[in-house]
């Protein structure tokens, strides 16, 4: 892993951020899926599950420390990519099985 310090420019440090981002978009869509696949055994009002939301936000500061990372940062980030994925899933879980409503 290279540090701050190993950078000789501008343009390299643009140059890794776009290899990490090709890295890392497919990483998100991968996650994407399995979240889509999660409204499929859950009802409509287990979709947010906040107890799962801080397991893994534990999980992923631990990670951060683990890998030098800023953990407010990694927090903040999988904070706000976890809620965009509930509102994904709570569309998913409407286009499968109707609105909330429906359920019975």
């Amino acid at each position: 892993m290279k540090r701050a310090a190993d950078y000789a420019s501008l343009a390299e440090v643009r140059a890794e951020i776009d290899r990490l981002d090709r890295l890392l978009v497919p990483l998100i869509a991968e996650r994407g899926q399995a979240v889509l696949a999660a409204a499929r055994f859950k009802s409509f009002a287990d979709v947010p599950a906040p107890d799962r939301v801080e397991q893994v936000i534990a999980n992923v500061k631990r990670l951060a420390r683990e890998h030098d990372a800023d953990e407010r940062v990694v927090e903040a980030t999988w904070r706000r990519m976890v809620a965009a994925f509930i509102e994904a899933e709570r569309i998913e879980h409407i286009r499968l099985h109707g609105p909330p409503h429906a359920e019975g």
